[in-house]
């Protein structure tokens, strides 16, 4: 029942994205051209962002400005940007883009 769930929960997401997160920045492996790249990519993207997520709550509280408002913002990006991760990296082979806030955690490298 548990992934039947979570299997309903990821189609719904990944088919209401283009809406629901309009007014984000898309992923920078969106910009890939062949599928080959743009699912290595997503799957470097989404371990990257699982992995350093919670980096968040060290940079955003002591970025100028309301600190009260950082730790917040670092709290919300932590948990979206290592739970986002996951997602992207466990539908890699799927190249729908769900975009996180602040564009989530990037690397760019040279392939």
């Amino acid at each position: 029942m548990k992934k039947t769930f979570l299997l309903f929960l990821i189609v719904l997401l990944l088919t209401f994205s283009q809406h629901a997160f309009a007014g984000l920045e898309s992923s920078p492996w969106t910009q890939k051209n062949t599928y080959y790249d743009k699912i290595s990519h997503k799957l470097g993207f989404g371990f990257l962002n699982t992995a350093t997520g919670w980096t968040a709550l060290l940079f955003e509280p002591v970025k100028p400005g309301n600190k009260l408002l950082g730790l917040a913002k670092g709290i919300g990006y932590a948990i979206s940007n290592t739970a986002g991760g996951m997602i992207h990296a466990v539908t890699f082979p799927i190249p729908i883009d769900l975009p996180l806030p602040g564009g989530g955690i990037s690397h760019e490298y040279e392939s």
